[in-house]
């Protein structure tokens, strides 16, 4: 497994990029802290490092002890003002900054096949460059990239993982031709790596347990559990009470269709006693981890000879901090069979599984639930506001088509009093939710206003109209917000009537059952 190439992550969204457009082009990646040090990659031994950064970690913690272990090191963005300072050289003020710049290439290994042209360049500054290391593109009198061909040292200051149309083809010039490595990670390499893992613990004997959540990766991997254990696999479903609207009978329902045997335990009236006065998302998020971490271990002890406890954990949970170090104290082996992959992975493997697409468009749903959707105390009132507010919201979404489109979107309750300050001057009922969504192009969260905030005022319309071509020109990622916001707002402006007139009701049918 050492056939890889290493990212340093001083930014989780640009090395996530980059590792995706890596693995398109069928090289195995890793991603890990930027704060590794030198002895830690030489234990790892990879053919090649990838740094990523954005401006805060340009002073990052860079060690410069990596440089000296022949390993060939690639710096993107803002990462690049760190490997120079490491190679001995300088940074100036910025001289090109957030606008499109004509950029031409030399003839090297790194831009190999790729042609001159325009490019968006967020910041590039002035760089002072030790000896032996030559300018290989250049903007405007700008040295935007450089190599240190003795050392095997690239840096690059546009951001080719993330906005580049070359930007493949120079990470795959990088990652193949200069690293050396194969290009061998397909997803029928995962596939087959996954199946072998569960088929030799299936071969040691004993039960296995899975727990799911009705999410797609919980479901793949109680697939692949079921396909290696047969008879002797269980999948485990709690019932927190935070779910949304027709979850429970929905998990109900796929199971019965794929054949898994399914125990469903309802431990909602726990967790919500369990909740009640907790304002943060870690206390929160505590409750909900031990009452399941128990209820697991509870459900294993009773099934008499289980050994291997299956998780449906992917890579895009480890480096969002999710891990499931609390479930190694189960007295099982714990298989985590799609732990190197990401959740778009995740999803091309359930496809070669052939399970129905509908199931794969159901969205990412957090461990907490719809807690973790809840600013301030969950109570069962909050809790049923917004799960009123996403059935709505969910049902508008899929009647406008656009279900298959948007990666993610849910509304999020909040009050009135959180929402002062807000740019958004209206005014809005309180427990009346808000809307975060994001989507497949777009990979920067997005915050809606509340509801009612939604294209209220009509100095804010002739401002964003006025604005229109020079966002566009100047700024590519607001422009499409721009866009974005004219194509939804229809469908926000039903939404902001249909959940407060939700709301509403919910909250006179609660103070009467009150009097």
């Amino acid at each position: 497994m050492n056939d890889m190439i290493l990212i340093l992550n001083y930014s989780d969204e640009f090395a996530v990029e980059a590792a995706k457009r890596l693995r398109g082009e069928r090289v195995f990646c890793k991603i890990i802290s930027g704060t590794t040090t030198a002895a830690q990659v030489a234990e790892i031994a990879p053919r090649g490092l990838v740094l990523c950064g954005e401006p805060k970690s340009a002073a990052g913690v860079f060690d410069a002890e990596i440089l000296k272990l022949d390993i060939p090191v690639l710096a993107l963005g803002h990462a690049a003002h760190m490997l120079i300072a490491a190679m001995g050289g300088a940074c100036a003020g910025a001289a090109i900054s957030e606008k499109k710049a004509n950029v031409q290439y030399a003839d090297c290994k790194l831009f190999n096949g790729v042609e001159g042209g325009e490019r968006y360049i967020q910041e590039a500054v002035t760089l002072m460059l030790p000896a032996d290391v030559q300018v290989t593109a250049g903007a405007g009198g700008c040295t935007v990239a450089f190599e240190d061909s003795k050392r095997s040292l690239f840096g690059v200051q546009f951001e080719l993982e993330r906005n580049d149309p070359d930007g493949s083809t120079i990470l795959k010039n990088f990652a193949r031709d200069i690293c050396g490595c194969t290009p061998w990670f397909t997803m029928d390499a995962a596939l087959a790596e996954a199946r072998r893992a569960l088929t030799e613990a299936s071969i040691e004997g004993g039960f296995a347990v899975c727990g799911v959540s009705g999410g797609v990766d919980s479901m793949v991997a109680a697939v692949l559990a079921h396909q290696a254990f047969g008879e002797r696999m269980t999948a485990i479903y709690v019932e927190t009470g935070l779910m949304r609207a027709g979850d429970g009978a929905a998990v109900r329902a796929i199971y019965e269709q794929l054949g898994i045997p399914l125990r469903v335990i309802d431990r909602a009236e726990d967790v919500l006693a369990s909740l009640r006065g907790r304002q943060t998302m870690g206390e929160k998020r505590a409750v909900v981890v031990s009452c399941l971490h128990e209820e697991m271990i509870r459900q294993t002890e009773a099934i008499p000879g289980a050994k291997t406890l299956v998780m449906g954990t992917n890579y895009s949970d480890f480096l969002g901090g999710t891990s499931n170090a609390a479930w190694k104290d189960c007295g099982m082996a714990v298989l985590e069979p799609l732990a190197l992959l990401f959740r778009d992975e995740v999803k091309e493997i359930a496809g070669m599984l052939g399970l129905d697409g509908e199931l794969l468009l159901r969205k990412p749903f957090p461990l907490m639930g719809l807690a973790a959707r809840i600013l301030g105390e969950v109570t069962p009132q909050r809790l049923s506001a917004l799960r009123t507010a996403d059935a709505i919201f969910s049902e508008e979404i899929r009647e406008a088509g656009l279900h298959r489109k948007l990666y993610k979107y849910f509304p999020v309750l909040v009050d009135a009093d959180e929402l002062k300050g807000s740019p958004a001057r209206c005014s809005f009922r309180r427990g009346c939710p808000t809307i975060w969504w994001s989507a497949p192009w777009n990979a920067f969260w997005r915050r809606r206003p509340p509801f009612s905030a939604c294209f209220t005022t009509r100095r804010r319309r002739r401002l964003e109209k006025r604005n229109f071509n020079k966002s566009k020109k100047q700024n590519p990622i607001r422009f499409r917000r721009g866009r974005l916001r004219a194509r939804f707002g229809g469908i926000f402006f039903r939404l902001q009537t249909r959940v407060s007139k939700a709301c509403h009701q919910s909250t006179e049918k609660t103070a009467k059952n009150r009097g």
